[in-house]
């Protein structure tokens, strides 16, 4: 039997050879092939005829004449595929226009996101030790469950430090609010405490003077805001402010050190960074209590994966801290690596890091996603009907020799270089349209055109590129190049209005388009319920002032009580819409986390809360100390329906009665579950804020009255007054944003799918005038000519709807049930609506063409005929 070498290592052979030595070496690999087969079997006789093929692949016998001719060639084809494609665009500047700028748009709004989302990603990353920086968080058994609090215990870090070989630094963050004095300049601030070592462990670039400026106990660094803002032109470094904290104490320190512009990825950004030592100061005894938390304890490991170890250890803090302080039960300490604390922020109790929603990110991408979905259909679709015109061309270059691989290489070069040029709008539009919109629509963001990693703008650029390129130019290149040559000039190779991969194409498009919108316009109905919702008081005409003690309350309280346009006057140790005190208490054998405040006699009234049942606190001395009024939360946890008042329970050693209970009212914002609330007698040395509530139309004059008498009794402390009006301002701006960007994406994609339709429409009426005309001969109204034109695309589009609509509803409610705790239930409304948008803006895309099918001239059209 006959055995011959493998076919594919000679087609290789010849394929690289040079021909002056092909016939030498195949003579001898073949003689030796023959030999080995007889001797050593055809197996091994195969396996060494491929290594002399290989063998001989040198740089001596490459045929290196073809191989510069195939290059030189290849290049000339590629260069007049990019004339065709340039001359196809310009011959068909219309559809080539739709499909260009409807990439640019989709590509426009996915770089955008991903521009967000790596800065999301890749929050405080600049840190040069951020891969050894962790925040050391806490879970705490809260009535059966868990939850993750950014507090710590004081005492946490040092003990890291001290037990631990392993921990090279630490730091803490403590909150302390303060009037900030400079000259005659008094302003109300957030400021924190830190250790020494919190610019040694964290890079935030400094404009001027020292970072070992917190080593010196006198000593404050601040941010280049404050230095303006207090300084304006001076030199801030040397100068002196003056710190007046809620305890009354007051500091003296010397600014030295000012930080310049925070990295735009930076999720920690604070203006005055006071050195911790000062604690010991404003809170006397406390500084070794294992019960007393502050806001955040950061630790420096000397190797990123030695924080392991020390996972076994926490045990013993644990039962340390719940000694101290056995109703806050923390169950285990969690150390954070610093890069995702922001990132787990919105499942962080009080976090000291900014960050958003993962669910918002994961929303934008799909958004985006869908958007360039309907491009890339949309340009599937008007290249594949778009061909007709080009049938005879692909017909007769296949006559001339040309096969289908160099079809579809020019199809698909031509399809890039529009993608291209859609890339490049994309990214102008994005830079200097849509990031500055968002950044208009979202105040507090500042979205730059870059990313963490140059190289990974880059990389996603060209992916996108590829990728948008590949995926809209693959299917009609392939499409369009297997067409067969005689029935191309025979004329039987017709598609267009009955071509079922363009319907496909086109319902695929409707129903991203309606999944969208109908999504876009559920969140968007439920954004403008929250707007308009409850707050579950009155905030109206109610105005509060900070105070820093009672003796200051009281003096003031005394100069506005008799002002005829204020009707009640009261105190609070908190006030409702700038937070709650947090507690956890035992009550009946449950451990509950509360908010509570406390309050003076009156309190009900200024607010406008609403009374259930019972009566609100007086200012009697029984009262003050032991009597509380609950919400209707509180009452259903306990599952005190039937009788709330007269229940008891523990609070801070005082055996507490509950007098009244008050409907659920908002006192943080809409994002947030409304949790047990707990109002009790206020304590003299706790009073914090004056309020007062006056007759209608009338705050100005009393705002201007109370500033006025605020300058006679405090004129070294701010004016900090808050209109309860405007304590929700923060989520009325986030909800407005909201609204924007819905309403901008649902615009994005009622532009794309129009575009689609235009582009489709235009081609297939294009290419039935003379089926209209011979309509119109024979009598057709244009009624007639109006349903054959708009039958199909009616049924596309409710077919998509019918299939779109539920789904995108329940996709948006999945992301809104995971955003509002108090969402609205699905009405027919936003279905009804996106209906009605998306038939009206396509019926005025299609007007035009259905009136050019209409007036179509027979007489001028049929006379070639």
């Amino acid at each position: 039997m006959n055995v011959s070498p493998p076919k594919w290592a000679d087609q290789f052979l010849r394929w690289y050879c040079n021909p002056k030595y092909l016939e030498e070496i195949e003579g001898d690999i073949y003689e030796l092939f023959e030999r080995r087969s007889e001797t050593k079997g055809s197996n091994l006789a195969k396996i060494k005829f491929v290594w002399d093929v290989f063998r001989f692949f040198r740089w001596s016998n490459i045929n290196r004449i073809n191989s510069d001719y195939n290059s030189i060639n290849q290049l000339m084809l590629f260069r007049n595929y990019l004339k065709l494609g340039f001359r196809n665009i310009e011959k068909n500047l219309v559809p080539s226009s739709i499909n260009i700028f409807g990439l640019a748009i989709a590509i426009c709004f996915a770089i955008s996101i991903f521009i967000f989302i790596d800065v999301q990603l890749n929050m405080d990353s600049f840190h040069t030790k951020s891969d050894r920086i962790y925040q050391i968080t806490n879970y705490v058994e809260q009535d059966g469950s868990e939850e993750l609090w950014s507090d710590s215990p004081i005492t946490l870090g040092p003990s890291l430090l001290k037990d631990h070989s392993s921990v090279e630094a630490f730091t803490r963050v403590d909150y302390r609010n303060a009037s900030v004095k400079s000259g005659n300049d008094v302003f109300d601030e957030l400021t924190i405490l830190v250790d020494p070592s919190f610019f040694e462990i964290f890079d935030f670039p400094l404009l001027s003077g020292d970072k070992k400026a917190l080593y010196q106990k006198n000593q404050v660094v601040i941010s280049k805001n404050m230095a303006i803002k207090y300084f304006s032109d001076k030199e801030p470094l040397g100068q002196v402010l003056s710190f007046k904290f809620s305890n009354g104490k007051i500091k003296k320190m010397t600014v030295g050190a000012v930080l310049d512009e925070y990295p735009y990825n930076s999720s920690i950004i604070y203006d005055f960074f006071i050195p911790f030592e000062n604690f010991v100061d404003l809170e006397p005894g406390t500084i070794n209590d294992w019960g007393y938390l502050t806001d955040a304890t950061f630790i420096l490991m000397k190797d990123e994966k030695s924080i392991s170890a020390m996972e076994d250890t926490y045990n013993d803090y644990v039962a340390l801290q719940n000694e101290s302080d056995p109703e806050w039960k923390v169950t285990s300490f969690y150390p954070f690596p610093l890069e995702d604390v922001s990132t787990n922020s919105w499942q962080i109790v009080s976090p000291v890091a900014g960050g958003g929603h993962p669910v918002g990110l994961i929303a934008l991408t799909v958004i985006s996603l869908f958007l360039l979905g309907m491009a890339c259909f949309n340009f599937m679709n008007i290249a594949v009907v778009s061909a007709a015109k080009r049938l005879k061309e692909i017909a007769l270059r296949k006559v001339m020799g040309g096969v289908r691989k160099e079809i579809i290489e020019q199809f698909l070069v031509e399809n890039l270089l529009q993608c291209f040029f859609a890339l490049i709008i994309g990214a102008l539009l994005s830079y200097f349209l849509l990031l500055p919109l968002f950044n208009m629509m979202v105040p507090e963001m500042d979205i730059q055109f870059r990313t963490t990693n140059p190289l990974t703008m880059v990389l996603f650029l060209v992916g996108l590129l590829l990728g948008v390129g590949l995926v809209s130019g693959a299917y009609p290149s392939f499409y369009i190049s297997k067409f067969d040559t005689i029935t191309i000039f025979k004329g039987h190779q017709k598609f267009g209005s009955k071509n079922l991969f363009s319907k496909v194409m086109l319902g695929l498009q409707f129903f991203l388009s309606v999944i969208t919108i109908v999504g876009c316009l559920v969140f968007l109905d439920q954004s403008i319920y929250l707007g308009n919702k409850d707050w579950g008081y009155d905030p109206k005409n109610t105005m509060s002032i900070y105070v820093t003690d009672n003796a200051q309350y009281e003096l003031l309280k005394s100069k506005v009580s008799d002002h005829p346009a204020i009707t009640d006057v009261t105190a609070s140790d908190y006030l409702i819409g700038r937070g709650l005190g947090v507690s956890s208490l035992e009550v009946e054998g449950r451990q509950l986390p509360i908010r509570h405040v406390g309050v003076s006699e009156g309190y009900e009234n200024a607010f406008g809360l609403r009374l259930k049942e019972g009566r609100f606190i007086s200012d009697h001395t029984l009262d003050r100390q032991s009597g509380v009024v609950i919400n209707e939360k509180f009452v259903q946890i306990m599952g005190w329906h039937e009788n709330a008042i007269g229940k008891t329970f523990t609070f801070n050693n005082v055996r507490r009665t509950v007098v009244g209970v008050v409907e659920n009212f908002h006192y943080f914002n809409f994002f947030s579950e409304i949790g047990p609330v707990m109002f009790k007698g206020l304590e003299d040395e706790n009073v914090h804020y004056l309020t007062v509530r006056t007759r209608p139309n009338q705050m100005a004059s009393v705002e201007q009255f109370i500033r006025t008498t605020w300058q006679e009794i405090a004129p070294n402390d701010p004016f900090d007054r808050i209109f309860q009006e405007d304590v929700f301002d923060e989520f009325y701006q986030e909800n407005r944003s909201n609204i924007l960007i819905i309403l901008l994406i649902t615009g994005i994609a009622i532009v794309l799918v129009c575009l689609g339709l235009y582009g489709l429409l235009s081609f297939n009426i294009e290419g039935k005038l003379k089926e209209f005309s011979v309509r119109k001969v024979l009598g057709a109204k244009p009624k007639a000519i109006v349903a054959v034109v708009s039958k199909q695309y009616v049924w596309v589009l409710l077919i998509a709807f019918l299939i779109g609509a539920p789904l995108g509803s329940m996709g948006m409610m999945n992301l809104v049930i995971q955003v509002f705790p108090e969402s609205k239930e699905v009405t027919a409304l936003p279905f009804i609506v996106a209906m009605v948008i998306i038939v009206i803006t396509l019926i005025m895309t299609v007007a035009g063409q259905i009136k050019k099918a209409i007036k179509v001239n027979p007489a001028e059209l049929l006379r070639s005929e």
